[in-house]
């Protein structure tokens, strides 16, 4: 079975709400969560600091969603 995840992330005053489907475990969400690395120092932006978070926990297998 699947569940929903949400995170919030910002960036400089850049703030969202980001959506994950994976499988029902949330030991695995927070595993994602925890080893997420520190994007802001690399970023020029915005856009690419969003990308690169939703790369990462697609690599840990769950998949983004639109809400």
């Amino acid at each position: 079975m699947k569940k929903s995840f949400i995170i919030s992330i910002g960036f400089g005053t850049w703030k969202n709400q980001l959506w994950f489907m994976g499988d029902n475990e949330n030991s695995a969400f927070e595993k994602a969560k925890k080893s997420l690395p520190d994007f802001s120092a690399d970023c020029t932006n915005s856009h690419d600091f969003f990308s690169r978070v939703c790369s990462h926990f697609e690599s840990h297998g769950f998949l983004r969603i639109q809400k």
